[in-house]
């Protein structure tokens, strides 16, 4: 409940806390920050449409910091779905790409 709401307030706050799992605290902020100053905006001007635009661009980035946050949780879970620990094995009967470009036809 404490992530969600730092989320809501304060998304770049949220995020920053994962570091180098989710480069993306820096993007986020630019919506929350852009957000801010069209709020600001419409409010000082009177402007619903540039209220609503950062209000959308708020919720935006609610929405990402809150996705980043689960995304980054359910890797560090290690979970049967997750890309963090697990590969793909390559199949024997794949043909090998760089064999490929070193033969030219």
């Amino acid at each position: 409940m404490k992530r969600t709401l730092v989320a809501l307030l304060a998304p770049p706050a949220a995020v920053v806390h994962y570091g180098a799992a989710a480069h993306t605290a820096a993007p986020i902020g630019v919506f929350w920050l852009a957000s801010l100053a069209a709020i600001a905006y419409g409010l000082a001007d009177s402007s619903a449409g540039l209220l609503l635009g950062g209000v959308l661009l708020w919720l935006a980035a609610t929405v990402w910091a809150r996705l980043v946050i689960r995304g980054v949780e359910s890797d560090l879970l290690h979970g049967p779905d997750s890309t963090h620990d697990h590969q793909v094995e390559a199949r024997l009967d794949d043909p090998d790409p760089i064999s490929e470009t070193r033969n030219p036809r």
